[in-house]
């Protein structure tokens, strides 16, 4: 049962290795940012990162984008000409937009400076910001990417779009599903035809039966 298992499961990744190869093979790119993505939006799908380590993601697979920023605080003391780091402390801030995301150096700001005759104490502050994406994927639902603002508006109005389409989709079911077809129509009158023959329903409630139907 196990080696049946394992076999499927790498037959399984052959054929979506081959899904992704030619999925690349046929993209069409007519958007990009230099380095970091180019997408084909009539494809439906975005390769991201650089030549050689992209990775294809289906629009309509994407579920999620969040833009992470991991906090490093640094203390660090100068004593007599010598500077000496004392430690850091990190901590983690995750801003969700619906969408997966990934990091990078935003900067260091200066939180705090102290002089204590000849030991002077800075603390700062360094912030890595990153974008990870979730989706619907059968071997790697979650990817995170270092930031990019142009990456993070081209997600997002992809996320935005898949759901319109599913609202709409979704719309439409109920349109289908509330709203009598013709034949279920042509139906309902050769029943209403049987009950006027039959004589149970007389010719003025057959009109009105009818009438309503036909609105």
């Amino acid at each position: 049962m196990g080696l049946f298992d394992n076999a499927e499961l790498k037959e399984a990744k052959r054929n979506y290795k081959e899904e992704m190869k030619q999925l690349a093979s046929k993209m069409k790119a007519n958007g990009n940012i230099p380095g970091i993505a180019k997408w084909d939006d009539s494809l439906q799908v975005i390769s991201i990162g650089p030549i050689g380590f992209s990775t294809i993601v289906k629009y309509n697979t994407i579920k999620e984008i969040e833009i992470i920023e991991d906090i490093k605080q640094i203390s660090s003391t100068k004593v007599k000409g010598k500077e000496k780091r004392k430690g850091t402390f990190t901590r983690a801030a995750v801003g969700t937009l619906l969408m997966p995301g990934i990091g990078t150096l935003a900067g260091a700001l200066t939180a705090k400076k102290e002089s204590s005759g000849e030991k002077e104490t800075t603390t700062s502050q360094q912030i890595t910001k990153t974008i990870r994406l979730t989706r619907d994927d059968p071997f790697k639902s979650v990817l995170t990417f270092p930031y990019n603002s142009e990456l993070e508006y081209k997600l997002q109005d992809i996320l935005n779009r898949n759901s319109t389409s599913s609202i709409q989709k979704k719309e439409n079911t109920e349109l289908e599903t509330s709203s009598p077809t013709n034949s279920s129509i042509a139906d309902e009158l050769r029943k209403l035809k049987g009950l006027l023959d039959d004589g149970v329903l007389t010719e003025e409630e057959f009109k009105i039966q009818k009438e309503r139907l036909l609105q």
